[in-house]
């Protein structure tokens, strides 16, 4: 059986891993919303252009409707990636739980040991007290 403490690194191992990927899928997210939000800038400077150029002006419906589409891929991509995170999140605390177990179970096996050496010096000192007296004698 492995010990305590090698059980508690491997439960923070497996914390920071996961807190690694869920900031690898963070900035993904991030990224993500950020070509959105270039979509969609690029798309009201379009059709502001085409407000003042009729022959683009024939071209916008279809320019916005494969926007429309290219933007609801992101979204789909964005909302894929926020389940995978929000997975994370919950293997994180449940790691975080194993952890904090472990924590507590280290620090009552010192407690124990503490009060197994406590009462060990009180026995030693205890007998060294009879044999004093039986020396008085």
């Amino acid at each position: 059986m492995k010990s305590l403490e090698t059980l508690l690194k491997v439960a923070q191992r497996r914390m920071d891993e996961l807190g690694v990927e869920a900031v690898r899928i963070g900035q993904f997210i991030e990224q993500l919303r950020m070509q959105e939000a270039s979509m969609l800038a690029r798309e009201e400077t379009e059709v502001q252009l085409a407000a003042s150029d009729p022959s683009m002006a024939a071209l916008l419906p279809a320019y916005r409707a494969r926007i429309k589409v290219q933007i609801g891929e992101v979204r789909v991509q964005i909302a894929q990636r926020e389940a995978v995170l929000a997975d994370i999140r919950g293997r994180l605390n449940a790691a975080y739980q194993e952890k904090s177990k472990f924590e507590q179970l280290i620090e009552q096996q010192k407690l124990r040991e503490a009060a197994t050496r406590a009462t060990r010096d009180q026995a030693s000192l205890d007998e060294v007290a009879i044999n004093r007296v039986g020396f008085a004698d």
